[in-house]
């Protein structure tokens, strides 16, 4: 807004910023609030055209093409919900380092092994 303001008017963040970048808490809590919007305005066009790709991927008979259509709406339908965004699982398997099979001492492994034949 460019007011000048007195210094209870900012927060320490803020004051420490310099006499040009500073902002009041107005300003801070207005440009937060238009983010959010902004935010929920683009999370809704999101949904909206994975629909669209739905319905398009329903119209060439493509299974695979379907279920992948449909899986990217319910990772973004479950992030509106819950807040969280999804995260890949995955890699290389179910842990490093480990060369045995879990089961006693026996079993794969690296070396010779101790079962008799």
């Amino acid at each position: 807004c460019q007011k000048p303001l007195p210094s209870t008017s900012f927060n320490r963040n803020q004051l420490s910023k310099g006499e040009g970048k500073a902002r009041c808490r107005t300003c801070v809590e207005t440009a937060v609030a238009n983010e959010e919007s902004a935010s929920q305005k683009s999370k809704a066009d999101k949904i909206v055209a994975a629909k669209e790709a739905i319905k398009s991927a329903e119209a060439t008979k493509n299974i695979a093409e379907v279920v992948r259509a449909e899986s990217v709406l319910a990772a973004l339908e479950a992030e509106h919900v819950t807040g969280l965004k999804p995260i890949a699982l995955g890699g290389r398997g179910r842990g490093r380092g480990k060369w045995s099979s879990g089961r006693g001492r026996s079993g794969g492994g690296r070396g010779p092994s101790n079962r008799t034949k």
